[in-house]
């Protein structure tokens, strides 16, 4: 991980032994090509064997597990059930105690009152917004002079701060010159409602915690905090945080500067002291002064990117999600959307040089009042008056992201997939028209070497795009097949219907 903290490195060991962070069998060094990452300080071999279900857990073990917390960028869930011999000599041992989570948070409120109050009064939400709260106050305490305020309480962390960057690689951290990069990748629509949803958090908390004396004095007064502190402590949270097995969603100080790898030589987990643990990996082998790395897991490239701030080229992983909209001139939009509940998506994947899709939305947006579908406001259980949707006179409300099963037995499926696929393929082309206009280096000569666009982003920008060209050129290759296939089916249709018309309407005895 690239490193722009206010400390230097080299300093970490002295706040590690201060806190008790063990790093039995690795040391924090810089590493070829990603920055600062663990680099083991003996050979261990882990001669064990895993089941294929403990395998599958550490392969998953930094994705986002399902049902996890929304806007958890979560490297997720650690193997809770499973005990090694090795944990007693681990790569490193980080305290419970240092581990902040939901638990650490709620223990921190009864340290010190004020930070009580403004939980109180911001937070509680959700474990990822009480931590970014966690956070923001105590890097309000590094920007301190001698005239402010006294700040919280101190805590491990507020040492810990200064070693993370100030310059964190994710795309909310961008120059709007950057951002501009990545116009019609599946990133745009994402990004632009993610620094939406920043702003108004920032915007909420501010409005609370003015309320409060302490925290007013020290927010807001003097302007110590800033939207781009909050957007900075969301890129930490995102890009390090962890689901621990019995601890949850949390950050874990050293731990976090594991660097990423496809064929990850370790993973993590709680030992009996719920301390946390990095471990080799079962059939696995780590020799002296090789980097020991761990699996943020299998994602789309727009999602580590996302997340992380890069792109694993050595993923297999090939996918995007594509906004969709409901058509402009459909009456019927807002109450379809309604029902559909959530933001709708095209997902788009590739697997065996083969291109699928998957958009539930698609199949109700296509679909109208002369097909037999209705809305209708009826009276619910609780006596409240409620909108409902209905499929051939049938109560379908609930069913409404599964139309792709509900039309199949109808007389016209053909002729609604056609509607879907004509659609889809539209969405397709428009991405695809958008991102095949070139980056023009002449412009952007000039901007980079101003400082306005990091050479990282830059090509970031440029790889993402790359890959979601190639993507959407397989994906409109695809449709225009299945629009191909539907409309042919189509045609079939008509001209039996048409024979079949013309057969009933001969009179008797002509042409037989």
């Amino acid at each position: 991980m690239p490193s722009t903290s206010p400390l230097p490195i080299d300093a970490f060991p002295t706040w590690a032994r201060f806190n008790d962070v063990d790093f039995v069998n690795a040391n924090l060094q810089e590493t070829d090509g990603k920055g600062i990452g663990l680099v083991a300080v003996k050979s261990i071999v882990n001669r064990s064997v895993a089941t294929e279900g403990e395998a599958h857990a550490k392969d998953v073990q930094h994705g986002k597990s399902e049902g996890s917390e929304k806007e958890t960028a979560g490297r997720a869930v650690g193997v809770g059930t499973q005990r090694h011999d090795q944990d007693s000599n681990p790569l490193i041992r980080i305290p419970y105690e240092l581990v902040l989570s939901a638990a650490a948070v709620e223990e921190y409120t009864k340290v010190d009152q004020n930070f009580r109050q403004l939980i109180d009064s911001a937070g509680h939400q959700s474990t990822r917004g009480d931590i970014l709260i966690y956070l923001l106050a105590h890097l309000s305490l590094s920007k301190r002079d001698a005239s402010s305020p006294k700040g919280p309480a101190s805590t491990p962390w507020t040492e810990y701060l200064k070693f993370l960057p100030r310059d964190v690689p994710v795309p909310t951290m961008w120059s709007e010159v950057e951002r501009a990069l990545l116009q019609g990748t599946s990133l745009e629509a994402a990004l632009e409602a993610k620094l939406s949803s920043l702003i108004k958090e920032f915007d909420e908390l501010k409005e609370k915690s003015s309320e409060l004396a302490f925290w007013n004095s020290l927010f807001w007064e003097k302007n110590t905090v800033t939207i781009q502190d909050w957007i900075l402590v969301d890129a930490w949270y995102r890009s390090r945080c962890l689901e621990l097995p019995r601890a949850g969603h949390a950050m874990v100080p050293g731990l976090d500067m594991a660097n990423h790898s496809r064929r990850p030589i370790a993973y993590y987990d709680q030992d009996e002291k719920d301390d946390v643990v990095l471990l080799v990996r079962p059939g696995t082998e780590v020799l002296v002064g090789e980097e020991v790395n761990i699996s943020y897991g299998e994602k789309p490239p727009a999602e580590m990117l996302f997340s992380y701030g890069f792109i694993d080229s050595e993923s297999p992983v090939e996918g995007l999600n594509l906004p969709v909209r409901v058509l402009p001139d459909d009456p019927l939009g807002k109450a379809k959307l309604h029902i559909f509940g959530g933001s709708p998506t095209l997902n788009l994947s590739r697997s065996d040089g083969e291109t699928s899709w998957q958009c539930p939305f698609a199949y109700l947006m296509c679909l109208n009042e002369e097909d037999g579908l209705e809305f209708k406001v009826l009276q619910g259980e609780d006596g409240e008056r409620e909108l409902r949707l209905f499929w051939q006179e049938e109560d379908v409300t609930a069913q409404a992201r599964r139309f792709d099963d509900l039309i199949k037995n109808h007389p016209l499926c053909q002729i609604f997939r056609l509607r879907v696929v004509s659609i889809l393929h539209e969405v397709v082309s428009d991405h695809l028209e958008e991102l095949s206009s070139e980056i023009s280096h002449d412009q952007l000569e000039p901007l980079r070497r101003a400082g306005h666009v990091k050479d990282g982003n830059l090509r970031a920008a440029i790889k993402l795009r790359e890959i979601e060209a190639f993507m959407l050129e397989s994906a409109a290759s695809t449709l225009d097949e299945q629009v191909c296939t539907a409309q042919s089916y189509r045609f079939q249709h008509h001209k039996s219907a048409r024979c079949a018309s013309k057969d009933v309407d001969k009179p008797s005895g002509i042409g037989d």
